[in-house]
């Protein structure tokens, strides 16, 4: 089964992963760069120097100041789009399907945009790393990747972050997680922070984490290391749960507000392209 289906990748395809700033890619694409080049889209001006191409003197604004100027154009370079998913234990399930449906989405819309998309699974070391490629014609091996990568392993995505390649160029980053992590998401974060590139983080949530079907006397046991609770669960005990749950969902959002990092709750019983098509676009990650 295709990780999505061929109406909804038509719909993608009018679209644009939006970026809140710009940054200097590796090859003529899309994007608007900080750099300056000579595609249509007026930049600025200079003062003339010997050896300037000649076509690009305004002459309009020599007959007003009597001195030679330079227009200057935005350069467009393409963009580093990484797809980054956590595949801890933790993730197993719908919530790593969830992601990775996700990511296929924005990948597709990228890599239709000339930007270059990476991926890469995350646990405590890197998994299924795919470098960048290029263009539609890579969608299937993208996908593939994606598909390819499963769940196993504790969650140290700083640890594992320490170990991806670092890419050429600037872009944004797109982080897919559950947020379980024993020591919270600040490290892992600044992390992918510190390499110069947008972030953003999608919180990805299973009804079953927020209010699990449970009742009367249980084991809990931790999917990452094994250790077990027993619990009495009723009504109230999972009203409290769901209550904690939440809290700390907007507790992770507000961490990522704070470092400037994007950030989207996705919950796994919405369908996705509901989520890519109507929620994403509302937020504004993804535009015309």
């Amino acid at each position: 089964m295709p990780l999505l289906p061929p109406d909804l990748l038509q719909k993608l395809s009018a679209l644009t992963l939006r970026s809140g700033r710009r940054g200097a890619g590796m090859r003529g694409g899309e994007r608007r760069s900080v750099r300056r080049g000579q595609s249509q889209e007026f930049a600025d001006h200079r003062p003339y120097v010997p050896g300037d191409d000649l076509r690009f003197l305004d002459w309009h604004l020599y007959g007003r100041l009597d001195s030679l100027w330079v227009k200057l154009f935005e350069e467009e370079d393409d963009r580093n789009v990484q797809c980054l998913l956590d595949c801890s234990s933790s993730m197993k399930g719908d919530k790593l399907d969830y992601a990775r449906q996700i990511a296929a989405a924005l990948a597709w819309v990228s890599l239709g945009k000339s930007d270059r998309v990476t991926v890469a699974g995350l646990s405590d070391a890197i998994h299924n790393y795919a470098p960048p490629r290029r263009g539609r014609g890579a969608a299937n091996q993208v996908f593939q990747t994606l598909e390819a990568i499963q769940p196993g392993g504790e969650s140290d995505p700083a640890k594992a972050i320490r170990g991806f390649p670092r890419q050429r160029g600037t872009g944004i980053a797109l982080l897919f997680s559950d947020f379980l992590y024993a020591d919270g998401p600040d490290l892992a974060l600044r992390r992918l922070l510190a390499r110069g590139n947008e972030l953003h983080a999608f919180h990805v949530l299973s009804p079953a984490d927020i209010r699990p079907d449970l009742d009367g006397d249980v084991v809990l046991v931790d999917a990452e290391s094994g250790a077990e609770l027993a619990v009495t669960v009723d009504e109230e005990v999972l009203d409290r749960y769901e209550a904690t749950v939440l809290a700390w969902a907007n507790e992770m959002e507000t961490t990522c507000r704070r470092l400037g990092v994007g950030y989207t709750r996705l919950v796994t019983s919405v369908p996705v392209e509901e989520t890519v098509l109507t929620a994403l676009r509302r937020q504004g990650l993804l535009n015309r």
